[in-house]
């Protein structure tokens, strides 16, 4: 029984591939790492937006005396 390797892989040297394989882990800690950052500042905007939101709404907001200017003609 022989083993058929795909097109691509056959054109690939061998050693590259071990190589390849050695740097999974190191790959996918930092893809880890990376989707880790990106969900801590989206929330950390998260944070922010919500309390400025509940801060400008409890702003009482007065309201100022609108300046008599004379009529246009």
């Amino acid at each position: 029984m022989m083993v058929w390797q795909p097109p691509l892989l056959a054109a690939m040297p061998s050693g590259l591939l071990a190589m390849t394989a050695d740097f999974v882990p190191l790959l996918v800690g930092m893809w880890g790492v990376l989707g880790l950052c990106v969900l801590g500042l989206t929330t950390a905007i998260a944070i922010h937006n919500t309390r400025e939101a509940k801060r400008t709404a409890t702003q009482v907001t007065v309201p100022q005396p609108q300046p008599s200017l004379p009529k246009a003609a």
